[in-house]
């Protein structure tokens, strides 16, 4: 009954952090578990059942498309394209792509494909949330992918800059927590301070948002584009008080 109580957080888990399809099937897997199980087992896990409440911090999916994961995970394991129509950020119309998903991650909070784009003749990364639609074909993959991590390491290589912080150390113990997903790679003592260096994927939305949490907290060594966008942000804030 104890495994069979694990599966509990992982229902949930499925519930809120995976689409409608997959949910479903979860679900269904949970219901035949449980068919088998002894009374007093079955009474043991759904005293628990009720008791556990997980709730996301972001919308992970659109609502509209409830079986996004189950089609990718298809098309992942068939080799075959899918065709999404997505709508990227800072824009108001959506295009229409053709993609050859290599794998999905879960990233400060939101779900990411990494994917070849025939739009855009690379390899790209797009929220699951973004899609408004998604829908499967026959035509199968023309490249040859490589692991996911493979490509996120080589994404972050090529593509991040540096960025370094001088972070006062009574604030550190309130943002330990999410340095892995903003690019943390070292830090060194500076007495009162500690100096910590990052390559962030996303500097001008996600890094400058996040550090805004604590700026008062914290000084930009480097770089200077960062500097210019908490300006921007800040002043953007500021006309609307």
């Amino acid at each position: 009954r104890e495994e069979a109580g694990s599966f509990v957080a992982a229902e949930k888990l499925m519930q809120k952090f995976t689409d409608k399809g997959l949910g479903t099937y979860f679900e269904s897997a949970m219901f035949k578990l449980k068919s088998v199980m002894k009374d007093e087992d079955k009474d043991w896990v759904n005293a628990i059942e009720s008791q556990i409440l997980i709730e996301p911090e972001e919308a992970l999916f659109n609502k509209e498309v409830p079986n996004a994961l189950e089609i990718l995970f298809e098309s992942i394991a068939e080799k075959k394209q899918v065709h999404l129509t997505y709508l990227a950020q800072d824009t108001e119309t959506p295009t229409h792509r053709f993609i050859e998903p290599v794998g999905l991650f879960h990233e400060s909070s939101l779900w990411y494909i990494l994917a070849y784009c025939h739009l855009r003749k690379d390899y790209r990364q797009f929220r699951t949330d973004r899609i408004k639609r998604i829908q499967r074909t026959e035509v199968l993959f023309f490249k040859q992918h490589n692991s996911l991590d493979s490509y996120l390491k080589s994404n972050i290589e090529k593509a991040a800059v540096k960025v370094r912080i001088l972070v006062d150390k009574s604030i550190l113990k309130y943002i330990r927590s999410g340095l892995k997903y903003y690019g943390f790679i070292s830090e060194k003592d500076k007495g009162t301070h500690v100096e910590m260096s990052f390559l962030p994927r996303n500097i001008e939305d996600g890094f400058a948002r996040w550090y805004m949490m604590f700026g008062d907290y914290a000084a930009i060594i480097e770089p200077e584009d960062l500097k210019d966008r908490v300006k921007a942000l800040s002043k953007k804030i500021a006309d609307t008080l």
